[in-house]
């Protein structure tokens, strides 16, 4: 053997012994059904989704934003507390926020904010969605909507929202003029 394959060798036992403590820290933690089979097999899909995609185990302080037709500025962010990796690329993200921004040479103003508690996103479609429940809501306070089960296409800014759907509106979010006397 080579002084190259002996630290190869090297470096492969090490990743098996890492991946067997996490089978054993994974079925200590979970169902205590869970074998170290199944454990190691965890390990092994959350090895490949972080080689795949750079990301291994739990990321926090997460940022997806879009760009609209080659922007310098970003018209909605996706954001997430925090975010692991689940089979074909996706994240399942804790503390959904999403902005909508737009910008002028006064600023950039944010159109609405969507917060979700958990979700799953797929930063190559730029989608989010859950089956649990969703905040819609204007910074300024004039326009509040919530339910339950939504999906979000960042790319297209368009939300579909399934079930429970409730929604608020004050008079600062209609922008009505006084009528003119007949």
């Amino acid at each position: 053997m080579s002084l190259g394959s002996t630290k190869l060798f090297a470096l492969g036992v090490g990743l098996i012994l890492v991946a067997g403590a996490v089978a054993v820290v994974l079925t200590k933690r979970h169902d205590k059904r869970l074998s170290v089979a199944s454990a190691l097999a965890v390990a092994a899909l959350q090895s490949k989704v972080a080689s795949a995609t750079g990301i291994s185990g739990l990321a926090r302080g997460i940022r997806i934003p879009f760009y609209e037709n080659n922007a310098q500025q970003p018209t909605s962010v996706m954001l997430g507390r925090t975010a692991t990796p689940v089979e074909g690329g996706r994240y399942l993200v804790g503390d959904l926020r999403v902005e909508s921004y737009t910008h002028s040479a006064a600023g950039t103003a944010t159109n609405f904010v969507i917060e979700a508690p958990q979700c799953l996103i797929d930063p190559s479609l730029k989608l989010a969605s859950s089956g649990g429940r969703m905040v819609i809501s204007r910074p300024d306070g004039s326009f509040l909507m919530t339910g339950t089960g939504f999906e979000w296409r960042q790319a297209e800014s368009f939300l579909t929202i399934s079930n429970e759907i409730s929604t608020h509106i004050t008079s600062a979010g209609l922008n009505l003029s006084t009528p003119g006397k007949p």
